[in-house]
């Protein structure tokens, strides 16, 4: 009967440890995933909750005028770089101002090709009246000095009346032409003033008009909304055809930082502390867990951070957390 007592506690003593050693055995595996990935498991009690991954730093890109949006060129989860057009806002209106704009400084150009022609033929006008005024005044003084001899010899008696008729014809015929010339050239020379000041005029205007085309394509500019950074489009607020918002777009600058924001409900979220240790993990990459921390508790909601550095992570992908409760 000893016997058999003595069989029995040993029976029981080797159930006992092939139980804890196979306890063990169970407890190592499934610690194996978390020490894989660099993070402790939490210890109970804890719960898991689910919600959706978001970016902690955003940058948010306003529409910069008034107006109805006539195009949005990118969508959410789409990569921007900075400098990228991502949409146009009362583009339609504008582009006519431009091109209007566009049809004053050609016209104006012409004007001003005109005026310059005119000018050119103002001054060669002017240089062949004077030209022409300077012969006859040529002409002119070689007739008065033939007259002067003439009437000297005249009053001397020591020429013919008529030689000295025909000397006072020519000095007559020869001081009309030299006032007419004279008149002319005075004429011609306002007409080229008159042409130089037409030119100035149309090329202020030209001026004027490439100063407003510079503003309508400004304005075209300032009707297209660009990206102010690298990064993921993570909002976008608006409708073609419907007044633009203040802040069109939001782009994600950094998607190494990031964060969930948990509703665990009452009786959990009192149980839950700013501080406490995280573990995130993304089913739809790989499963692989990420120690985070909860960065702060507000209204109904529990803010978890953390760092991921797997690629093809995008804003709006499920995540799966654990928490250690209190």
């Amino acid at each position: 009967m000893r016997g058999k007592w003595v069989l029995i506690s040993v029976t029981a003593v080797l159930a006992g440890a092939g139980a804890g050693a196979l306890s063990l055995h169970w407890k190592s595996r499934t610690a194996a995933p978390a020490h894989k990935s660099g993070v402790s498991p939490i210890a109970a009690p804890e719960v898991t909750l689910s919600g959706k991954l978001r970016p902690q730093h955003i940058t948010a890109v306003k529409a910069g005028i008034e107006g109805d949006i006539d195009s949005l060129i990118v969508d959410v989860g789409e990569d921007v770089f900075a400098g990228e057009v991502l949409a146009q806002i009362g583009v339609s209106a504008l582009e006519n101002q431009r091109d209007a704009a566009v049809a004053a400084v050609i016209a104006a150009e012409q004007q001003v090709s005109k005026a310059e022609s005119n000018v050119a033929n103002a001054r060669l006008e002017a240089s062949r009246a004077e030209a022409d005024r300077q012969r006859s005044r040529t002409a002119l003084d070689k007739a008065h000095a033939v007259y002067d001899r003439q009437e000297m010899l005249n009053q001397a008696g020591a020429t013919p009346r008529l030689t000295w008729e025909k000397a006072q014809r020519d000095l007559q015929t020869a001081q009309q032409e030299y006032d007419a010339l004279e008149k002319a050239e005075r004429l011609a020379a306002d007409r080229q003033r008159s042409a130089l000041n037409d030119l100035a005029e149309a090329q202020k205007a030209v001026a004027e008009r490439n100063a407003a085309l510079a503003a309508a394509r400004d304005n075209m500019q300032s009707g297209e909304v660009h990206s102010p950074v690298d990064g993921v489009v993570v909002g976008r607020n608006g409708e073609v055809g419907q007044p633009a918002s203040a802040d069109l777009f939001e782009i994600a600058t950094d998607m190494v930082a990031l964060e969930v924001a948990l509703e665990p409900g009452p009786a959990v979220l009192q149980r839950l502390r700013p501080g406490e240790a995280a573990l995130v993990s993304i089913p739809d990459l790989q499963n692989v867990a990420f120690q985070g921390q909860i960065k702060e508790i507000k209204d109904n909601l529990a803010i978890v951070e953390f760092n991921c550095t797997l690629p093809g992570t995008r804003p709006g992908m499920s995540v799966e957390v654990r928490l250690k409760l209190q």
